[in-house]
């Protein structure tokens, strides 16, 4: 059981917001120390706003440096980790990681049993297969699926980086389709698209255009997704140290709850994410309201459950200080 805040939130934000953020403290621009993030973590999963917290984001080969800092790992409940996978240039590069990837899982939950858990993972598909027919990327999925877990313990979720660049709209089409397909036909997969939102330069940050048309496609899909970088702070705005404007987790996740609820085409779903006035996004016990729409708790916790998984950040205080200094918290 997580520990309850002194002062419960409304229950639209509590909605929204609960197990959003994935601790990424050991990516830049934090880039902490493995055991300065692993303190935080577990500090603030024990703390009154833990039930905004989800997994400790680590990369599979950082696993087995866990191993002296165990002691952390006694706490109830056991912690949860996202690892980042090892990917590859083509399918079989990428197969013959994940079958590494998994047996690493696999040693680090027998090394830590029934303390640790590791029930996602996320990875780039393949270069080779961006651009590639849904029929080549069906039979992708299913090599991936078809990869024994290991341990007998539950497959992680696995979500699948693809690049939000100039070509999103013509390559990620086939991707989309073959993993719609792929989940209709093997219910039992557990498998969603992440997006990168930012980054430590301009660069890296993709026009709301392209979020917006990436998250249509997966609630029209019925596909989950996960964010990751760049949405330290819950809504839109420009950042001098970065140069350029950096998206909001309020706009990210409220606009999909918004476009799931309402059916918003792309250019409605693009104002919610470029919206960067806090009047705007109101939050009751009843309801989350951008402008004229409102959602109602059960709308929320739906799309929470199948589409909008969480997002990573390299802060945790980060979003609590700015939801605190908007009033929310």
């Amino acid at each position: 059981m997580r520990p309850l805040p002194d002062t419960m939130p409304v229950r639209s934000l509590h909605a929204l917001l609960e197990g959003l953020i994935d601790y990424a403290g050991l990516f830049p621009p934090a880039r902490l120390p493995l055991d300065a993030a692993l303190a935080h973590y577990a500090r603030d999963r024990q703390g009154p706003d833990a039930w905004m917290l989800a997994r400790f984001i680590c990369p599979v080969g950082r696993l087995a440096d866990l191993a002296s800092r165990a002691v952390l790992f006694e706490q109830a409940p056991p912690f949860r980790f996202s690892m980042l996978g090892t990917g590859g240039a083509d399918a079989p590069a990428f197969l013959a990681g994940l079958r590494a990837d998994l047996n690493a899982r696999h040693t680090f939950h027998r090394r830590h049993p029934g303390r640790v858990v590791v029930d996602l993972m996320e990875v780039r598909l393949p270069a080779a297969l961006y651009g590639a027919s849904p029929e080549a990327l069906g039979t992708f999925f299913q090599a991936v699926h078809d990869l024994p877990g290991g341990d007998g313990s539950e497959p992680p979720r696995l979500f699948f980086e693809i690049p939000l660049d100039g070509a999103l709209r013509r390559n990620a089409p086939a991707v989309v389709e073959a993993l719609a397909a792929f989940q209709t036909a093997h219910p039992d997969a557990a498998f969603g698209l992440k997006m990168r939102c930012g980054g430590v330069e301009a660069a890296a940050f993709p026009p709301p255009d392209r979020l917006a048309y990436l998250i249509r496609a997966c609630l029209d899909a019925g596909l989950r997704f996960k964010a990751t970088a760049g949405l330290h702070h819950p809504l839109r705005h420009y950042n001098d140290g970065v140069g350029t404007r950096m998206h909001g987790f309020l706009n990210v996740f409220g606009g999909a709850v918004l476009a799931a609820a309402h059916n918003l085409d792309e250019a409605t779903l693009c104002a919610v994410l470029e919206d960067e006035d806090p009047t705007h996004f109101l939050f009751t016990d009843d309801a989350f309201r951008w402008q004229d729409l409102a959602t109602p708790l059960d709308a929320i916790r739906t799309v929470r459950a199948r589409h909008a998984l969480s997002f990573g950040s390299c802060s945790f205080d980060e979003p609590r200080d700015d939801l605190r200094a908007l009033g929310l918290l």
